[in-house]
């Protein structure tokens, strides 16, 4: 089989291009040829050293893919030789694996590999901020930060089918024009616009119910002068560094005001079997029904994939950068 590996961590020369010999399925294993790989912010930051949960070196990289199944161990019961299969939670920069059974989703024969590959992590990750984390009702208002990006994207349509209210934030126009086109309902660019006034202009002065904040950093202090009462915001990203506003003297500022601040992994919801089965089969059907679409940005042969490393580092992708072996 053929793999993107890396021996070490480093700049984008880290990733080789490898042959590699063929993987044999296990008892409890789905041996699947790999047809199409989603490339994820993480898995740069696995490459340059800076993620907080690193693999053994060498590592083949990416966690989520989507291929059919060539064989099926003895114990394997779920799936069937020829079955198409989103492949979650198992290392996947690659053309053939051998997978534990439990880490393959069935899907159907009407959605093609690109989405299902595209489907896992942002999708669930959008899905249990908007209605496990927070419990959002129609017509509640979403700030979504990074709005033109994979999250974010995913965020807009189950946001759609909710019937909220959304903000988006991006900095470049075509990126705005992308969102808007999507359906949300305002978009700021925050490079041209103040975002905390502008929020607070659209909403009336009562401020966003929900904010989706992937950046963090510095500004972190600033979603709470563009939050409702009993408004919440979830942080579940990094773009610019753990926050390093004091959580506790931002709350007690204004404690009439009862705001709520979670951390969400997606992690978290792996480690609930029931709760993961049942958002996976209602985003499968979503997407089965075309209710959700990913955004795929561009299609990298995977020997390129210090190229698609790139376009996510420049922030250029609007939705997901795919590897197709």
């Amino acid at each position: 089989m053929k793999a993107i590996r890396i021996h070490q961590t480093g700049g984008l020369e880290a990733l080789t291009y490898e042959e590699l010999t063929d993987p044999t399925c296990g008892a409890n294993e789905v041996l699947v040829e790999i047809k199409s790989i989603s490339v994820n912010f993480s898995d740069v930051l696995i490459r340059r050293g800076e993620y907080p949960y690193m693999p053994q070196f060498p590592a083949i990289l990416g966690s989520e893919s989507a291929g059919s199944v060539i064989e099926i161990g003895s114990e394997v019961k779920h799936v069937k030789v020829g079955d198409r299969v989103i492949v979650f939670g198992h290392p996947s920069y690659c053309t053939l694996a051998a997978v534990p059974a439990n880490k393959v989703i069935p899907f159907p024969d009407n959605v093609d590999y690109d989405a299902a590959a595209a489907l896992p992590i942002i999708y669930l990750t959008a899905y249990h901020m908007l209605h496990t984390v927070r419990r959002v009702t129609p017509g509640e208002t979403v700030l979504i930060y990074s709005a033109a990006g994979g999250v974010g994207t995913a965020a807009i349509q189950l946001g759609k089918i909710a019937g909220i209210k959304m903000i988006g934030l991006t900095s470049q126009n075509d990126k705005a024009d992308l969102i808007k086109e999507m359906g949300i309902d305002h978009v700021i660019n925050y490079k041209q616009e103040h975002v905390v006034t502008r929020v607070n202009e659209i909403t009336e002065g009562r401020g966003a119910d929900l904010i989706l904040d992937c950046v963090a950093g510095e500004g972190f202090g600033n979603n709470f002068k563009m939050l409702n009462t009993l408004g919440q915001v979830i942080w579940f990203g990094i773009a610019d560094g753990n926050p390093s506003t004091n959580l506790l003297k931002a709350i007690a500022s204004d404690p009439s005001q009862s705001y709520g601040v979670s951390m969400f992994h997606l992690f978290s919801i792996m480690k609930n079997p029931a709760l993961s089965a049942d958002s996976f089969a209602t985003l499968i059907q979503y997407l089965a029904e075309r209710k959700i679409d990913p955004i795929i940005y561009k299609k990298v042969p995977l020997e390129l994939t210090a190229d698609a490393h790139q376009i996510l580092e420049n922030h250029e992708n609007t939705g997901k950068v795919i590897l197709n072996p």
